[in-house]
């Protein structure tokens, strides 16, 4: 697999346009070209100046190749360019997958007005539940498991549980 970087310094005036433009015609048009594998706009969040990455992944290094003459890939281009979205000549960078893993990312989804009701009757409910004291649980005898342990278990599945 292979990853097309890309860095950009965005005009402070054109970063709304730029979003939409990434949103609007350039994931759009990444979809459609076959090879690709997915892609992330990045903005960079401690940036004193507006800064982007992409990050595109590719099949191999024929697939991005092949996409670069693909005509999606070239009219988008077009349209960036002629948006005068970039301060300076973006950094871009092409590097070879060593290893990777993948999660699933999930964007998160606005709750309708029903769903908030739902919600604080449920946060009243969870405080109802937190202010009543807890009964000890009775201690099981000499299975006792050391606190590294116990705690490490609510940390979530680790690479060797998958």
């Amino acid at each position: 697999m292979f990853v097309h970087i890309w860095r950009m310094r965005a005009r402070k005036k054109r970063v709304d346009d730029y979003e939409k433009f990434g949103r609007q015609v350039t994931l759009p048009s990444l979809k459609k070209i076959d090879g690709c594998l997915g892609a992330h706009f990045i903005k960079l969040f401690q940036s004193r100046k507006p800064e982007y990455l992409w990050l595109v992944f590719w099949k191999d290094h024929k697939s991005l190749e092949q996409a670069r003459t693909n005509p999606l890939w070239r009219e988008q281009i077009k349209r960036f360019e002629a948006g005068k979205y970039y301060k300076s000549i973006p950094l871009e960078l092409v590097c070879e997958t060593v290893e990777s893993f993948s999660a699933t990312l999930v964007k998160p989804k606005r709750a309708s007005k029903p769903a908030k009701a739902k919600k604080a009757a449920r946060h009243e409910e969870l405080e109802v539940e937190v202010s009543q004291p807890e009964e000890p649980e009775p201690e099981e005898s000499g299975t006792e498991e050391p606190a590294e342990e116990s705690h490490a278990a609510n940390l979530g599945p680790t690479v060797e549980e998958e």
